[in-house]
């Protein structure tokens, strides 16, 4: 099964009590629709060097892990985290994320294959960052921190339900 990715906004009190250790599944809003597109589309944002989340891809590797979080963990990012990723992404171009999908080598990613080529297409790629760069600029708006969660894909379902 696919790892997915689950976006949760949460207010910037619910984001220190989670850093101060207490896992909290407090949130405002809730996005899925990056979803298994993270991995490829995290190595676009950071132009292949996922090594480096203080890039573009700071909306999807960045933040700090959560302690007590479920399943593969969480990360969350504070308030001002958010506020520069929201940033960054407003400067990407859709352009730019079919140039890359064209050139970075996506070998070992989720959804890349075995020749180095994605899986997944560059439309769904535009697609999920488009619902990344509107979720995230909506947080930044309202002062939010933002909690990353990956998951199993039959989990993130079951989780929704």
């Amino acid at each position: 099964m696919a790892t997915q990715l689950l976006m949760r906004r949460v207010t910037a009190d619910t984001y220190q009590r989670m850093m101060a250790g207490e896992f909290v599944n407090e949130y405002k809003r809730e996005e899925r629709g990056v979803g298994e597109t993270w991995d490829v589309l995290a190595r676009i944002l950071a132009h292949g060097f996922i090594e480096s989340p203080q890039t573009h891809a700071l909306a999807i590797l960045g933040g700090r892990t959560v302690p007590g979080s479920p399943g593969f963990g969480a990360r969350a990012l504070s308030p001002h985290q958010v506020a520069e990723a929201s940033g960054l992404l407003n400067v990407f171009v859709d352009g730019e994320i079919e140039r890359r999908h064209r050139r970075l080598d996506f070998t070992g990613a989720q959804g890349g294959g075995t020749d180095g080529a994605p899986v997944i297409s560059v439309e769904d790629c535009i697609r999920a960052f488009r619902c990344l760069r509107k979720f995230y600029a909506k947080a930044a708006i309202h002062g939010e921190g933002m909690v990353l969660l990956f998951a199993e894909a039959a989990s993130a379902t079951q989780e929704g339900q």
